[in-house]
This record gives structure tokens, sequence and C-alpha cells, in this order.
């Protein structure tokens, strides 16, 4: 069924427009060369060094990712020019440029939460290692273009008789549950293949898209606005119409689980991730891998809303909210109200499909003594753009007992991510914790005279972590012609 609408309560869509940000899913990279059955999320042909694993529901690697660039205090808060306190990048006085510089041609920031529920693996015939496993996950992606970013905060001076470009704005939000087979063998004495099957049960998705979104700034600072603008929307959402034919609200339902989703697999998807290792070496290993490669088709319970307009208004005035004449809030209502009742758009109950955000890893891992591993590793991830990092790492071994590993990360344009792993076995039970970025340094904020104070890590743009307990049964006891691991 196809039908016109107009948007009437739209403030719930322009605030998407105005706060959020471009979202990439994650990984832990340092988590990559320790001995944990966890590294082979991020390759399949992984063998952990046992013959049997159980992972606990929830405590064997909760997982918890954010990257941006967005997110620095000293990005956002500054010392006053001649005075003895801070201000925001709100005020002003405020030098912007470094804040400009850091962004690039785009703001974004990625999150991303897995929480398994059930992970098993053994080897199987001698030959195969069988990996199994049930987890929740849930992402958010999108971008903000760098021109949104200098609309509101130096205004539009900058763009009268030309145009500020908006388009690529979007965030896309996802939860879903993932089922998977996996399975590894050698098959060589110097290669390792690995391969896993993914089945998801999409739970939620909310996307909001401008393929085109371009604000002409005109001479008497009216503003002209070109749009192809998309919505999207499947889950626990009711849409309500009024009598007019506007939409009256969009509302979440508080009572949504992820039994909603139910065994008709309405909302499916597939997903692969295939992985190798190869001995180039006696101590010299290169391995690469493909995740989450695959899509989820949302087909239950879906709206889907295009806009393609192009109008004119009077535009809207940040110093507002600078000045205290106004909230946020307030401000973002009325934009909403002004700006998106003008969008024709045009309603359709079909489904519609997204993709996951895909990840290419390089890696090598070079062994100059039995004890440790020093290891580089490249990371592509694809998925409303392209990011690249790289990893450098140094793993200290003492048998199968321990792994504790070093690492350094380039990413998000910063180059001072220094991380750390650890992986502790005390017969069947193994602790692990990794994190990519150690908080080196913290900033106090106090209000109410002081009586309030709040501790925070300086830099919020580059955080992931994972934590857990493992139950590990056996031992991989090598001869000096098998094919060594990637960590032993």
């Amino acid at each position: 069924m196809i039908m016109k609408t107009k948007i009437k309560s739209a403030s719930l869509i322009a605030g998407m427009l105005l706060v959020s940000s471009g979202v990439f899913s994650q990984h832990i990279q340092t988590q990559y060369f320790l001995n944990i059955p966890q590294s082979s999320q991020l390759n399949p042909a992984y063998r952990p060094d046992a013959n049997v694993f159980i992972g606990l529901p929830v405590l064997s690697g909760t997982y918890f990712g954010m990257s941006n660039n967005l997110l620095n205090v000293s990005k956002l808060i500054q010392p006053m020019p001649g005075y003895d306190s801070l201000i925001t990048i709100l005020h002003p006085d405020y030098d912007r440029d470094s804040f400009f510089r850091s962004i690039g041609n785009k703001g974004f920031i990625s999150t991303e939460i897995n929480t398994p529920i059930l992970s098993v693996g053994f080897s199987a015939a001698d030959v195969w290692w069988v990996d199994l496993g049930i987890s929740v996950k849930g992402m958010v992606r999108g971008r903000l273009p760098a021109d949104l970013f200098t609309l509101a905060l130096e205004g539009n001076e900058d763009f009268i008789g030309s145009f500020a470009d908006l388009s690529g704005t979007g965030v896309h939000a996802q939860a879903y549950l993932e089922t998977h087979v996996g399975l590894s063998r050698n098959i060589t004495n110097k290669l390792r293949v690995g391969g896993r099957l993914k089945l998801m049960q999409g739970a939620l998705s909310a996307s909001i898209i401008a393929d085109k979104l371009e604000l002409q700034v005109n001479d008497d600072y009216s503003q002209s606005l070109v749009t192809d603008v998309s919505l999207k929307l499947n889950g626990p959402f009711d849409v309500n119409l009024n009598e007019d034919g506007f939409i009256k609200d969009i509302l979440f339902r508080d009572d949504f689980g992820f039994g909603e989703v139910g065994p008709s697999f309405r909302n499916f998807g597939l997903g692969l991730d295939l992985g190798a290792e190869y001995m180039l070496m006696d101590n010299l290993q290169l391995s690469a891998s493909i995740i989450d490669l695959g899509f989820i088709s949302w087909g239950r319970d879906s709206y889907t809303f295009t806009a393609i307009n192009d109008f004119t208004f009077d535009g809207f005035d940040i110093s507002e909210m600078i000045e205290g004449d106004k909230e946020f809030d307030q401000i973002v209502e009325e934009f909403g109200d002004s700006l998106l009742t003008t969008f024709d758009f045009v309603e359709s109950e079909e489904g519609y499909s997204t993709g996951l955000p895909t990840k290419l890893y390089l890696a090598a891992s070079y062994r100059p003594v039995d004890f440790l591993s020093l290891g580089a590793l490249s990371r592509t991830t694809i998925g409303m753009g392209v990011r690249e990092s790289l990893t450098l790492s140094a793993t200290l071994f003492a048998g199968n007992v321990l792994s504790t590993s070093l690492s350094y990360t380039m990413t998000n344009r910063s180059f001072n991510n220094f991380g750390f792993g650890l992986g502790v076995r005390g017969g069947p039970v193994q602790f692990f914790a990794v994190v990519d970025q150690i908080p080196a340094s913290w900033v106090e904020f106090t209000s109410d005279g002081g009586n309030d104070r709040v501790v925070v890590p300086r830099r919020l743009d580059y955080i992931n972590m994972r934590f857990g307990f493992n139950l590990l049964f056996g031992h991989i006891k090598q001869k000096k012609t098998d094919t060594p691991m990637l960590v032993e």
C-alpha cells in the first residue's frame, strides 16, 4: 500500500538530522593476537588452545565499543582567553579551527553492544574446530557532513550566495539476534582456513538518510532546501495518523522484547565470515579475514517514507540557545515543524534491506622467541563510507596460562591510542579483559558550588572493551611439524 502524507509532528526526525552522527561498527583490535577464544570473532580461521570451549551467558565476552571524532574534551572545552575560566565550543570566543580540522569532511560517532547468550567450541575428528553461538547485537551507523557543523557553530554567513552541501547526512540503528555456526581446519601444514555462517532475526531498525540535501542561502538570508530524504522504521514503532493525513506520533513501544521478532523470521538476515592463516616462515605468520559480509531483510511492520522536494524557509538561529533565550529542544521542535511539514512524503509499507558494516582484516605476526609475538593489524571498515586503522602490538606468552598484550592504534585522525589485553587461565577457568584505549588523562567537572563532582576521561573518541570468563578444557600439544597457531 502506498499513500501520500505530510509530517506534522516532525521534531523527532529533525532532531535526528541535527544531532545524530556518523556511525560504524567496531571490534577490539588488541584481542586479535591474544590467546582467547574470542579472537576467532576477528578471524574464523583462529583455533583456540583448547579441545573444548564453553562460554558463560553474558559473562563470556560482553562487548561495548564507541568510535568518533567529536567527543574529546580538549576539542569541546578550552580556557577563556584572558580569564581563569572555561568556555565550550558554542561560545562565540571559542577558537574552532582545530575542531574543524579534526573532523575533516564529516563528523561521526559509532557505538556497538554485543552480549553473548551461548558460546561453544570443540574439536571434531581431530581435524575440525566447530564454533557455535547465539548473541544479541545492537549498533548504530551514520554521519554528518562538515558543512552542518559550520552552519550550527558559525552561522550561514559563509554560504550567502552559495550553498551548504549536507548530502550524506544520516543515521541508522538496528538490533538483532544472531546465531552462528563456524568451522575451521588445516588445509596443509602451512595453511589454515575457516568460515562462519550467521543467521539473524531482526528486532528493530530505524534510519534517516539524505541522499541529497543542499541548503541555498539567499541574499535576503532566506534559505532554499533541495531534498531527497528517506525515513525507514521497522520493529516496535507505532505510527499514528490524524484525520488530515499528517503523522501525529511516532511512538516506541515500552513493552518491546526480542520475543516480538517471532519464529517466522520475517525480519531475516544472513551473514558470512571468512578467514585464513598462512605460515610464511617458521616464525612469521600472515592472516586475513572478512567479517560481517551480509544483510538483514526487514519485512515485518515496516514503514518507509521518502521525500523529494525543494522549498524556501526562514531557517533557525542557534544563537538563541547560546544566549539562553531558548532551550535546544525548543529550537529543534520549531525547526522541525517549520521545515519538515513542507516535505511531501510518500509512505510505503513494503519491506527493505540493510547491509552489515563489513570489516577487512590483514595481519602479520612475528615471533622472534617462543614467548614473544610482534604483530601488525590493518582494518578497513566499509559501511556508509570507508575508514582505515592500524594497530601494532607486542604480546607475551607463558604457555597456555598467560597471554598479555600492549597495543598502539592509529585511527580517527588520532595517534595516541594505547591498548592492553590480558588472558589468564587457571585450570578450566580463563579470565580475560581487553581495551583498545587506556585513558591517560582525566578531567573533573564540578557543579552546585563544588558539591557535585564528575570525573571523566579527557578523550572519549575511541573506546573498545571486552571482558569475561571462559571455560576451557584440554590443551593442544603441537609437534614441531605441526602448523603453529596465531597464538599458542
